[in-house]
């Protein structure tokens, strides 16, 4: 917390002495977010595979791609392709300081979410960093995304997860190692038969290995569905036909 508080007073010193660069294409705009990248996101409109929220031709219960690897996650709200100008503005977020981008881009993370919610009072949680790697990164970037996710939909924020030893980062393993790494690496924080539903937030989805794992901890701890909440969805590849 303190290490946030410093940042934050770091931060508005130097929008004091320099203007705001857009976290999209590093223009002085002023703005986080410029008008030219805010309309050029790439954000997910059409039909999407339920289960793991990637484009589809048509609306899919589930897909090729998420049906061996999403064992627990009920559905998936993803905001937009993890592509230009909002991977930028992800890596400003995650790596560059950039904790104020979240309140927005949380805000964005939740565009596709209220369609696939089934109870009136779901609990918001997160994916959470291991405390190492949160203290030397100052914040968790899918704290902040929750907490704004919660605002748009006001809700609480809850912290319902923990990891239980550090592993690797995701994006440097192969896919066969990456289930592994995982495996076992987050429990609850405590059993609680209230949680029904449950909306937990991420950046990226890629495997999303992660994000099931999460949620089979969730659902051991009580939750009946889990409902993932993401910025951005990786590969940004064609649409899947799917399987109804």
């Amino acid at each position: 917390m303190y290490k946030l508080y410093n940042m934050i007073n770091m931060a508005g010193m130097a929008e004091l002495l320099f203007p705001t660069r857009c976290a999209g294409c590093g223009r002085y705009e002023g703005r986080m977010i410029c008008a030219a990248c805010a309309a050029s996101l790439p954000l997910i409109r059409g039909p999407a595979c339920l289960r793991c929220g990637k484009p589809a031709l048509r609306r899919v219960d589930w897909c090729a791609q998420c049906v061996d690897r999403l064992r627990h996650v009920d559905a998936t709200a993803a905001a937009a392709l993890y592509a230009d100008p909002l991977r930028s503005m992800i890596h400003k977020l995650k790596y560059g300081n950039g904790w104020r981008l979240s309140r927005p881009l949380g805000h964005l993370a939740a565009v596709n979410l209220a369609p696939l919610l089934e109870s009136g009072s779901p609990r918001v949680t997160f994916v959470p960093m291991h405390p190492r790697k949160r203290r030397a990164r100052g914040y968790d970037q899918a704290e902040l995304l929750a907490g704004a996710v919660a605002e748009s939909l006001g809700l609480e924020k809850l912290r319902l997860l923990e990891r239980s030893r550090h592993t690797p980062a995701q994006a440097s393993l192969s896919l066969g190692e990456r289930r592994a790494n995982v495996r076992g690496a987050f429990r609850a924080v405590a059993s609680n038969a209230d949680l029904y539903e449950v909306i937990l937030v991420d950046d990226v989805m890629t495997t999303g290995y992660t994000l099931d794992e999460c949620a089979a901890a969730l659902k051991r701890a009580g939750a009946s569905r889990v409902v993932c909440c993401v910025l951005a969805r990786e590969p940004a590849g064609d649409a899947v036909g799917g399987i109804a």
